[in-house]
């Protein structure tokens, strides 16, 4: 009775959590669902054709009764930048490209060197790079006050990282594949007094011991 109704087509279609994706790209991913039954509209078939774009992490399609489709959206989150020799690639944390830029983007993530991109991939896809992935890690794992201050995550093709802080100091970070304990007492010693009154004369910090050692 009720999915032969027209007071149950639907007639609205509200977007949420959208911030760099436009509601205008939902609708076009979601093609013609105004005027459907929403009783035997298919949310999950709907989601996962929103979560085709690149920007798209996570879709949840719900009903409201008696006539609109809400679509809440979580979109993926640039956190670091990657050389190309064509250019810039943005990627979040799970090393999913975001955008290509031809010329230096308005992001302001940290910049990952020493990693390459295949050129047969593109936005929405995912660059399979051990070193990125290393990379990407630490970025998770490091505070939040510290984030800001790494201007550059730079892998060897041995699988060392070393990290260029913005004010241009190199810390060196070695082989870890868990970077939380050495972040934090990079932190501590970017935050101390002793630290703050010899930084001028610091070239280096090398952590790949444990132990901070500064270098002059």
């Amino acid at each position: 009775m009720f999915s032969k109704s027209d007071f149950f087509n639907v007639k609205e279609v509200r977007t949420e959590g959208l911030s760099n994706v436009t509601a205008n790209e939902v609708l076009q991913l979601l093609g013609t669902v105004k005027g459907e039954n929403i009783f035997l509209t298919d949310t999950e078939a709907l989601a996962m054709k929103v979560k085709l774009h690149p920007l798209i992490d996570q879709v949840q399609v719900k009903k409201e009764l008696p006539a609109t489709l809400v679509v809440k959206v979580q979109e993926r989150v640039p956190v670091a930048m990657i050389l190309t020799g064509d250019g810039v690639v943005v990627v979040d944390l799970h090393g999913v490209i975001l955008k290509f830029y031809d010329s230096w983007p308005a992001e302001d993530n940290p910049v990952l060197t020493g990693i390459e991109v295949p050129g047969t991939i593109g936005p929405g896809q995912k660059i399979d790079n051990v070193n990125l992935n290393k990379a990407l890690l630490l970025l998770g794992q490091a505070p939040a006050e510290l984030l800001p201050l790494i201007g550059e995550v730079h892998s060897t093709t041995d699988g060392q990282i070393s990290l260029y802080m913005t004010s241009g100091i190199e810390v060196k970070i070695g082989f870890d594949a868990e970077f939380t304990e050495k972040l934090t007492l990079l932190q501590e010693l970017l935050n101390s007094e002793e630290y703050k009154t010899v930084e001028k004369a610091i070239k280096y910090i090398d952590l790949t011991a444990g132990k901070p050692v500064l270098g002059r």
